[in-house]
């Protein structure tokens, strides 16, 4: 029997709330301010690791006009990964050289806000506004109306494709 999720069963709460609250999930719309500050929504907050609450890792988008932000701890898996690349082949040094040289460490003040960077900005087309959308373990920032377009894309193409997880999953493995 599945164990219904409410307020009569906090224990089942508690442990689900904290499972997903391990992701960046969701999306937001906040303002860049005249100092370009821009508030880090409070559910990603809650997701940075204790010993790093204050710092958010920016980056480039390799894929798209959009920053990516993460953790130190999301930082270091990147690392594993390119370092099992051969260490001469263009791909590792294309990978290094995209991704460690364009890294942006940025701390949070005590109300979570940022600076965003003038070359990340420009790089997502921001000025007034950005959305932050949920990616798991990391998340990005768009320009709003980019963002409505790529999810849009993305939710088109899954169905189009017929894609589930499973068989992306199984593919993958092959």
């Amino acid at each position: 029997m599945t164990p219904i999720l409410s307020h009569a069963n906090p224990s089942y709460v508690s442990t689900h709330y904290e499972n997903i609250m391990n992701l960046f999930v969701s999306q937001f719309l906040n303002k860049v301010d005249r100092k370009g500050r821009i508030s880090l929504p409070s559910l990603f907050r809650n997701v940075l690791p204790k010993e790093g609450k204050s710092e958010i890792i920016l980056y480039k988008s390799i894929k798209y006009e959009a920053i990516e932000g993460c953790s130190s701890d999301r930082i270091n898996e990147i690392a594993k990964r390119i370092n099992t690349l051969d260490i001469f082949s263009d791909d590792q040094d294309d990978f290094s050289t995209s991704i460690f040289s364009e890294i942006i460490p940025t701390n949070l003040d005590a109300e979570g806000r940022f600076l965003m960077p003038d070359n990340l900005k420009k790089h997502a087309n921001i000025s007034l506004e950005a959305k932050f959308i949920g990616q798991g373990h990391y998340f990005q920032i768009w320009e709003p109306g980019a963002a409505f377009q790529r999810q849009k894309q993305s939710r088109e193409r899954l169905i189009k494709d017929k894609k589930t997880l499973s068989s992306v999953i199984i593919k993958g493995n092959d």
